[in-house]
């Protein structure tokens, strides 16, 4: 072994463990833009769908590709709240007709059993 191979760990360059994006940010330009931590459960579900959240270190901005496109994470969340909220209130009248359809058998398994009294 020579000198240079027994060189210490504070003379080696060390690999980054970040890369940039090879993009500029869509908003300022600037090339310092790294993958984001996911914050919430939507952007978890963006990235097991594989869109890659990305951050500008420079002005802050989050956002995702979509083909050519770019989707501000505010803007992405915005709108899979209001999905959870539409399939919230079409799950609720689900079981709401659901009650009303069960409700007029039982009514209707009733008067042919003769156990419903109807009074005229």
């Amino acid at each position: 072994m020579d000198a240079s191979d027994s060189a210490t760990p504070s003379t080696q360059t060390a690999e980054p463990t970040h890369r940039p994006s090879w993009r500029p940010c869509p908003q300022c330009g600037a090339k310092r833009v790294y993958r984001s931590h996911r914050r919430s459960f939507a952007e978890r579900i963006l990235s097991l769908a594989g869109m890659k959240i990305r951050r500008c270190h420079a002005c802050g901005l989050r956002y995702t590709r979509l083909g050519g496109s770019v989707l501000l994470m505010a803007d992405v969340e915005g709108l899979l709240r209001r999905l959870a909220l539409v399939a919230l209130m079409i799950g609720g009248l689900g079981l709401i007709l659901a009650a009303v359809i069960f409700y007029g058998a039982w009514r209707a398994s009733l008067g042919e059993a003769g156990l419903l009294i109807v009074v005229r």
